[in-house]
């Protein structure tokens, strides 16, 4: 009966450390996926974060002071301000493809024209513009468009 005693408590307690262990897997297991999206979600936020000094013109309309500020702000960074008057269409910093979704050259336009009154490439401080961000085909922000109301 002694014998009989010990093996069934050897057998219950090898029964409890297997939930136990089992237990341990579980919880490790939704740990592990818990902050791998935690971490996407994160990822995501910051994305969102560095692109939202961009974001924010879509479908905001802006005077052609802000236009001209914003051309001078990324003139020297890797995105485009397309901008369309009622006279002509013209890039700042970067020139895009006719589709407007890939980046190329450096653009000869240059702030001076956009406030000489005289130029084709005026920009009247005082008319409304539509924004619209333009992405490429991996949805990075190329540029940004400016169309006069």
């Amino acid at each position: 009966m002694d014998n009989s005693l010990k093996g069934l408590i050897l057998a219950a307690g090898t029964i409890i450390t297997c939930i136990v262990i089992g237990l341990g897997f579980y919880i490790a297991r939704e740990a592990r996926d818990t902050a791998s999206s935690g971490a996407g979600q994160i990822s995501k936020l910051n994305a969102e974060f560095n692109e939202s000094d961009k974001v924010m013109y879509d479908g905001l309309d802006v005077s052609g002071s802000e236009v001209i500020n914003l051309i001078n702000k990324y003139r020297e960074g890797d995105i485009s301000i397309k901008v369309k008057t009622k006279k002509s269409t013209v890039y700042y910093g970067k020139i895009l493809s006719s589709s407007d979704t890939e980046i190329g050259t450096d653009s000869n336009a240059s702030v001076k024209d956009a406030q000489k009154s005289s130029s084709v490439y005026y920009i009247n401080q005082n008319a409304q513009f539509t924004g619209e961000v333009l992405r490429d085909s991996n949805n990075s922000i190329i540029g940004i468009s400016f169309i006069q109301i």
